[in-house]
């Protein structure tokens, strides 16, 4: 997904949008389908999942960069906004620090956000056909992978939902969907434009997570109520 959003050319330079009904966000956004550089189309490749990752990886990588440049020079005074939906780590791991370092070498107004699912990656048995060796290389590989992908984003968030635990949560989380965990958050000391927010910390590494209908709300977990917590009322003492 491409979002260009230029703030003259919406809104016209007092700031005021011209068509109340035109919204930018929705009229400048373009999807651009990636997944042929997903395909194999060599059998070789097909058998040997290394081999295959770092072709479809690289595919990847030069997709997705021939559709920035092609954006940046049709509209070269807008930020472009990347959403990558479920990307997979396998192909991931390769195509995106060769991106970032692109963006950043360049200083490309760029903005780049990616969800991927790492249980279903860490999760998924690999082809019998395919030369990674055992069992336990496989998995050393593909924590490889999710870590080298992690290490070439500026932050990573990861969402646990309760509904996916084995055992339920303590009560006092009774009114949270799940917990947002902020696993790297990095400062920066280069000239790229997003630098200029970095010196705003999280106030905390755990948020809790409501959702209300279509609503999602994230909140600092705080120490909740006596009624929550297990036992009741039964602890005695300064409420």
């Amino acid at each position: 997904m491409w979002d260009q959003f230029d703030f003259e050319q919406d809104y016209g330079d007092n700031g005021n949008n011209t068509d109340a009904e035109k919204n930018p966000l929705v009229t400048n956004t373009k999807i651009v389908d990636c997944s042929r550089a997903l395909w194999s189309s060599s059998s070789t490749l097909r058998n040997d999942a290394t081999m295959e990752y770092q072709q479809q990886g690289m595919a990847l990588f030069c997709s997705l960069y021939k559709h920035l440049q092609t954006t940046l020079s049709s509209h070269p005074n807008t930020v472009i906004r990347l959403f990558l939906h479920r990307l997979p780590i396998g192909q991931g791991a390769i195509a995106m620090p060769l991106l970032m370092s692109k963006i950043r070498k360049e200083n490309l107004p760029v903005v780049v956000l990616a969800t991927a699912r790492p249980w279903k990656w860490l999760s998924s048995s690999p082809s019998s056909n395919n030369n990674y060796g055992s069992s336990n290389n496989d998995a050393m590989n593909k924590l490889d992978a999710l870590s080298s992908l992690r290490t070439a984003t500026d932050v990573t968030l990861s969402l646990d939902s309760f509904s996916s635990f084995r055992s339920p949560p303590p009560p006092e989380f009774s009114l949270l969907q799940g917990v947002l965990t902020v696993r790297k958050c990095a400062s920066f000391h280069v000239a790229h434009y997003t630098d200029a927010v970095t010196w705003k910390r999280p106030l905390a590494e755990r948020f809790g997570v409501k959702r209300d209908g279509r609503k999602v709300t994230v909140q600092l977990l705080h120490l909740p109520p006596e009624e929550y917590s297990k036992g009741g009322s039964s602890t005695s003492g300064v409420r």
